[in-house]
């Protein structure tokens, strides 16, 4: 079942009804321009209200990634700290011979 993040509410309820209502109530040409021009003010307030719900998703977006990557960078750099120390490590566990089989290039460790 879907929960509503954002209610789009109706063009026609945006735009006012004294966009209509002050027409000449005889002239059914004048009431049917007002109802159209009040149909395009409502759209583009919806717009409006589109515009700044994607504002704040993207927002919040940007701030994940961002979050994201800092983490991510501080990983890489605890990783290359690691295999940084993994040679003296290593060599108190492991005879020389059997440490040579243990070899460490930049981002992967072969066995």
């Amino acid at each position: 079942m879907p929960t509503i993040r954002y209610k789009i509410k109706n063009e026609y309820g945006l735009g006012g009804s004294e966009l209509y209502g002050a027409a000449d109530k005889n002239d059914p040409e004048a009431i049917l321009e007002g109802v159209a021009m009040a149909g395009l003010v409502g759209l583009l307030r919806q717009l409006g209200d589109l515009a700044e719900f994607a504002t704040e998703v993207f927002h919040n977006l940007h701030e994940e990634v961002m979050n994201t990557a800092s983490r991510g960078h501080n990983m890489i750099l605890r990783v290359q700290q690691l295999e940084a120390e993994l040679p003296s490590i290593s060599n108190g566990f492991f005879p020389g011979s059997v440490s040579s089989c243990l070899s460490c290039r930049e981002g992967q460790l072969a066995l």
